[in-house]
């Protein structure tokens, strides 16, 4: 099979020169109305693409370091959480957009930004998720007094023979009130 390459030019009305892209990606631009053909393998763009609104796909590749590992925390989770919310440069671009463009595009852009603020939402959704899988269970009140038991045995000596006198003493610290004297 032979590799299609990026090889029709595009450019803009003012002359601006764009990544190279792909013959059926310049025909389906031509088709609907976006470009036009200046020759066999020369696109001008109808309008300059606004960068803004659309997104660089090699700048979203999340490449981790080799043999490092991550661990999801709830910090972690709680600073996208944060991302997400404090990111709106691109509802205030649109709406500059939307004051500069005609009903068909306007719309266009307010269906972007819809679809970015439904993503948003079932981000935040996963990341609730994963803040619950991530936050501690309450510890059950059996479960405490254990290593209260726990913790009251290692406080005797080692060399301690009756097991019992050593429950009883420790009972005696964790569920009596001290005499006073």
């Amino acid at each position: 099979m032979i590799p299609i390459a990026k090889n029709i030019i595009v450019v803009d009305e003012n002359g601006n020169e764009y990544e190279a892209t792909f013959p059926k990606r310049a025909k389906g631009l031509v088709k609907k109305g976006r470009a036009r053909f200046l020759s066999e393998n020369k696109i001008c763009l109808a309008c300059p693409p606004n960068k803004s609104l659309e997104d660089n796909m090699e700048n979203n590749i999340v490449r981790e370091p080799e043999n490092q590992t991550s661990v999801l925390t709830m910090e972690y989770v709680l600073e996208q959480i944060d991302k997400i919310m404090k990111d709106i440069a691109y509802i205030r671009e649109a709406i500059d957009s939307v004051n500069n463009v005609d009903g068909i595009a306007a719309e266009a852009i307010a269906g972007i930004v819809h679809a970015r603020e439904k993503t948003n939402q079932q981000l935040i959704q996963l990341l609730e998720k994963m803040y619950v899988d991530l936050k501690p269970e309450k510890v059950s009140d059996e479960i405490l007094k254990f290593r209260e038991v726990s913790d009251a045995l290692c406080k005797f000596p080692p060399d301690a023979v009756d097991v019992e006198d050593i429950l009883a003493m420790a009972a005696e610290q964790m569920f009596m009130k001290p005499k006073k004297q």
